[in-house]
Formats: structure tokens, sequence, C-alpha cells
């Protein structure tokens, strides 16, 4: 699991600071509006709650993941599963990048800006500190291109688990470090919306794009070879 574990938090880092501060940027910016708090907890506790979301899909689809890969009569399934994955992951990584037509809509959560509203109306103007952990387990469900990546790369893994508790360990263990990946970016756009400029965003977002085109030419390689 040491590849998938380097791979899943280099794409929550450069993810981070190129997509998610692209497209989960003003998200957070807007939470932040009018807060007076100094200091960071508020923001610590935002992206824990995100990041236990994440933990929880990793687990489901690691659970997944390890009931395909236990079934040794659907060795064809297990290949294909596997191949799919990587050419899933690869083409997400290049609509990243934008070197696929119209590939940036594949990654924009544009499309779920209605359901972003309705979300932070849920915590329009939050009292307390403690409103935020559940802001962040409740925007951590919100649609992404990347956690999608992210979360296929999970269930991928979880295939060579022993047994399906492993497999769950496994899907939320990478899919936490993924979402560790992702906190610096939002924590510090959270304190200085705006800190990072188009082309800086762009060069993280290029990074981030590199590592699932990588991820995603290994898995196919490794479906070959079953």
């Amino acid at each position: 699991m040491g590849t998938e574990a380097i791979a899943m938090l280099m794409a929550g880092i450069f993810g981070g600071f190129g997509h998610c501060v692209g497209m989960c940027g003003p998200v957070v910016s807007s939470l932040c509006l009018g807060e007076t708090r100094r200091g960071i907890v508020h923001l610590l506790l935002y992206n824990l709650g995100r990041i236990m979301t994440y933990a929880m899909l990793g687990a489901l689809v690691g659970f997944t993941g390890s009931f395909i890969g236990l079934t040794s009569s659907i060795a064809a399934v297990q290949t294909a599963v596997m191949a799919l994955s990587g050419l899933f992951i690869m083409l997400m990584g290049l609509a990243s990048a934008g070197w696929l037509p119209f590939g940036k809509e594949l990654v924009s959560c544009a499309p779920a800006m209605p359901l972003i509203r309705k979300a932070l109306s849920l915590f329009s103007g939050p009292g307390s500190v403690g409103a935020w952990f559940p802001m962040g387990v409740a925007l951590g469900l919100l649609p992404c291109g990347l956690v999608y990546t992210a979360l296929l790369t999970a269930a991928r893994a979880a295939m060579k688990a022993p047994d399906h508790f492993a497999g769950m360990a496994t899907g939320g263990l990478l899919m936490l470090i993924f979402g560790i990946g992702t906190a610096p970016a939002l924590l510090l756009v959270g304190k200085a919306a705006g800190l990072f400029g188009e082309t800086t965003r762009r060069r993280f977002y290029r990074l981030a794009s590199i590592v699932m085109i990588g991820t995603g030419a290994w898995f196919m390689v490794g479906a070959v070879r079953m």
C-alpha cells in the first residue's frame, strides 16, 4: 500500500493547491466572511469533518474492493475493474491538465452549485466553533472529480486486502491520507482568500494531474500482467 499512499498524498497536496483552491476555495472563503475569530481552530474543525467524510467513504469503497478481490472465481472482473479504474484515473488526470477537449467539465463541480448553496444555507452564520465540524462533514459529500478519482484508487488498492476488514481499513486510510494532503491549501485559503494566483494554481494542478496519470497507467499495466 506504500506506493498508493504516496500517490494519494501527492495528489491531495498538489490537487489541493490546484483544484481545491480554484473550485472549493470560494466556498471556504464565503464561510469565513465575517468570521471574527483569530487562529485556525474553526478551520481545523472544518477540515477534520471533511477528512472524516473522505475516510468513511474510503472505508465503504474499500469494503467493495476487497469483496471483488477475495472472489477468486471472477478473476476476469478483477482485471476489468483494474483496467477500467486505471483508464478512468488517466482520463481524469488528462482532463484536469486540460489535455482533453471539454476536460474541465469532467472535474468541475460547477453543476453542483445549487447543491452547494443549499448546503451552505444550513450553516449560515454559525454561532460557535463547534458548528464548523458538522459543516465539514456535510460539505465533504459534495460532488468532486478529484475525490471520485481518489475513491477509485482506494477501491482498487483494497482489492489486494486479505479480508473485508483489511479492505475497509485500506480504503479508509488511503482516503484519510488524501484528505490530509488537501487540508493545507484550504487552511491557507481560509485565512487568506486569493493568496494563490491563477498561474500558481495551474502549476500545482498540473502536478496533481501528472500524479493521477501515472497512477492510472500503473493500474493498467498491472491489469495486463494479471
